[in-house]
């Protein structure tokens, strides 16, 4: 995950927690986990600048509306292409790491994502996000998550987390009928994000839970937060 998002997370704390989601064990850590065999320089840099541009305007979106809940937040001028970009940077990524790094299986749509981001390529109109943000009570993020394969309506997504939103990336040429028109990014400059209370996506329940399973992932929480 970018680092930006990892400080965003610790914020002025000295390290977190990260696990591989079997939450009877963590490993403390200051900057996340970093692959250093997947990109070069230069291509690293051109993702770089999508990832720049999702932290500053989920920040923004987070700080414009920190008490929407149950509702759908208008955002006008976004670059929704920029955004969608970025989610399939890092579902990319992670179809490129190693094992024990969290690798996704996304077969064919690999190449096509790989594609959208170093080509100029579009994704011939299989790949598209959904985008969701978590109501937490205030502005600040508190986690993220590693994106995973998942099927919503039949259809195949990579499901991640970042800067206090979830995405559903779409890498299927069939379109979902449940989720609104007016939330998807492709091609688009205004979207209705929905604001949904944080223990009713499986990202909030898992992060509200794990404090509460896990006492020595309480403590540790409690020492880098105090410290």
């Amino acid at each position: 995950m970018p680092q930006a998002f990892v400080r965003e997370v610790r914020g002025g704390d000295k390290g977190h927690a990260v696990t591989n989601g079997d939450i009877s064990s963590f490993q403390p850590s200051q900057n996340g986990r970093f692959d250093d065999a997947i990109l070069c320089g230069p291509c690293d840099n051109a993702l770089g600048k999508d990832e720049k541009y999702a932290v500053e305007t989920l920040s923004a979106i987070r700080r414009s509306a920190p008490h929407a809940v149950n509702e759908a937040i208008t955002v006008d001028d976004i670059d929704g292409d920029r955004l969608l970009r970025f989610a399939a940077g890092i579902a990319w990524k992670y179809s490129q790491t190693r094992p024990e790094y969290g690798r996704i299986d996304i077969g064919p749509y690999a190449a096509i994502l790989s594609g959208m981001l170093f080509n100029g390529g579009d994704g011939g109109g299989a790949v598209d996000a959904f985008l969701m943000k978590l109501h937490s009570g205030d502005d600040e993020p508190y986690f993220y998550r590693a994106p995973s394969c998942q099927r919503n309506e039949g259809l195949n997504f990579v499901r991640l987390s970042a800067g206090g939103f979830v995405f559903l990336l779409k890498i299927d040429r069939r379109t979902p009928s449940k989720l609104p028109v007016e939330g998807w990014l492709r091609g688009r400059s205004s979207i209705l994000i929905p604001a949904i209370p944080f223990n009713q996506l499986e990202e909030g329940r898992m992060v509200l839970g794990a404090r509460k399973q896990n006492n020595r992932l309480d403590a540790y929480l409690n020492r880098v937060t105090v410290a």
